[in-house]
């Protein structure tokens, strides 16, 4: 098959494409708080994200309570005291500083969002539910949508962040303390936190990680 002419204009190439290139890495943060029109601009930004089925089967919590955030942080804080009671462990304490250092990261900023997964409802999961398919066996053969759509929305929520001068980093080691963290944040069943985003402005120069080249990454059929 010939190749296609591409339909990029120049003007396509330029602020989505920057936003999306000049994603950072930040890990320290002002504490100026986000004001809430920011908030409820990113996280109406956010709820465009494509999902499967349209479902939106995804909730954010924002979290700026100084208290709330203590709190969490305290019980991600004993859930890794608890892992290193483990002598599995014993000879990894680099390691295991290493992740804790990274999953309390978001209580230092001044906005934390909660992200949680809701079940998915589709006609592929009601087939499912017909053909007496067990919860397991669905999920290897349909690959969580619910965790797919809950990271298509936290994508657009930290390129929109970006985009309006702040720094965000996605988050999912705080998660080991998760069900401490769904009983802080008052999360009901059948929600699930999946993932911590801080938000903030950025304390420090932001880093550009290093992006894997496009042969490594894509192949045609």
């Amino acid at each position: 098959m010939a190749p296609t002419q591409s339909h990029l204009v120049p003007s396509d190439r330029g602020g989505y494409e920057a936003v999306v290139r000049d994603a950072c890495q930040v890990r320290r943060f002002e504490h100026e708080p986000v004001p809430r029109a920011d908030v409820e601009h990113m996280v109406a930004l956010a709820s465009c994200a494509a999902s499967p089925c349209s479902s939106q089967a995804w909730r954010l919590i924002a979290v700026q309570d100084h208290e709330l955030l203590a709190a969490m942080q305290a019980a991600v804080r004993e859930r890794f005291e608890e892992l290193a009671l483990r002598p599995q462990l014993a000879l990894h304490e680099r390691m295991r500083a290493a992740a804790i250092k990274q999953a309390l990261l978001f209580a230092k900023a001044p906005l934390c969002i909660a992200v949680l997964a809701l079940p998915p409802s589709s006609p592929m999961k009601e087939l499912m539910e017909l053909a007496g398919v067990s919860r397991e066996e669905h999920d290897r053969l349909c690959a969580r949508p619910e965790l797919q759509g809950a990271g298509a929305a936290v994508q657009v929520l930290s390129s929109s962040a970006h985009a309006m001068g702040y720094a965000a980093c996605w988050t999912c080691a705080p998660i080991v303390a998760g069900e401490r963290l769904q009983e802080l944040l008052e999360v009901a069943p059948p929600a699930r936190l999946v993932a911590l985003v801080a938000v903030g402005l950025p304390a420090e120069l932001a880093t550009t990680p290093r992006r894997l080249p496009l042969e490594q990454i894509l192949s045609f059929r």
